[in-house]
């Protein structure tokens, strides 16, 4: 990111948006280039969830077997700064969106060490009924849990930095 305005001003908006992990980067996640491959990105994204999820009423009851899960449909990261060895990191999550079936959120990995946005993942996820491994509507006390969380995140005045290929229809 050329502009550390903007760059600033993504880490305060991240920052605001619900802690759903935190690590440091171990040697294992190093690349030739000595900084962090982006296949961990993604498993530091993967960390968030369960935390995330909670926030949603997705709580792991309803992950057991043949009942319900989330399917990732697309994932769309955008790498600001490398991370390297040792560094800290936490994951800030926000829900920009959701549907009768998928939600629509963003992770921001920041180093805690550098102070600064690393990466930002948007995500669209499924709602899948197990048993069948088809798509299912949230129940009821779900979606009476997502649109308060949308609206918490909204008011913080968070502008996420959309990549435009995610879209829900609207319900």
């Amino acid at each position: 990111m050329s502009n550390p305005e903007k760059a600033g001003d993504m880490l305060e908006q991240a920052l605001v948006m619900p802690l759903t992990h935190r690590q440091s980067i171990p040697a294992e996640y190093m690349d030739l280039n000595g900084h962090m491959n982006v296949m961990y990105y993604t498993h530091v994204g993967n960390m968030a969830l369960r935390s995330f999820f909670d926030s949603l009423g997705l709580h792991e009851k309803l992950f057991v077997p043949g009942r319900r899960g989330m399917f990732a449909l697309r994932q769309v990261i955008s790498y600001v700064s490398e991370l390297r060895e040792g560094e800290e990191i936490e994951v800030h999550t926000g829900l920009i969106g959701y549907d009768r079936k998928r939600v629509h959120f963003m992770h921001y990995i920041i180093s805690l060490t550098h102070q600064r946005v690393a990466a930002y993942d948007e995500r669209l996820a499924m709602y899948i009924d197990m048993g069948v491994r088809r798509s299912t509507e949230f129940e009821p006390e779900i979606v009476a849990q997502l649109e308060p969380l949308r609206q918490e995140h909204a008011a913080t005045g968070w502008q996420p930095p959309l990549s435009g290929a995610i879209q829900l229809r609207k319900v």
